[in-house]
């Protein structure tokens, strides 16, 4: 018995095209998402700091501020 040969072309089809278009689409709003997320984070570690350096400066000055400022 001779072995059979078969050859088989694969293309895809519409429904392939728009779920790997809705992917990447999805996928450059997850990258601008975690961008935005890094970038807010960086500003909230700014804030901290400089409100901690505020917070000893207004210590040692002896000038009154708000306890809440303490716990956060």
């Amino acid at each position: 018995m001779e072995p059979i040969e078969i050859h088989v072309r694969l293309s895809p089809d519409d429904e392939v095209l728009a779920l790997r278009a809705r992917v990447a689409e999805l996928e450059a709003q997850a990258e601008a998402a975690r961008a935005e997320r890094d970038r807010l984070e960086y500003k909230y570690r700014c804030e901290s700091l400089i409100n901690t350096e505020l917070i000893d400066l207004c210590k040692r000055e002896g000038v009154p501020f708000r306890e809440a400022l303490t716990r956060r």
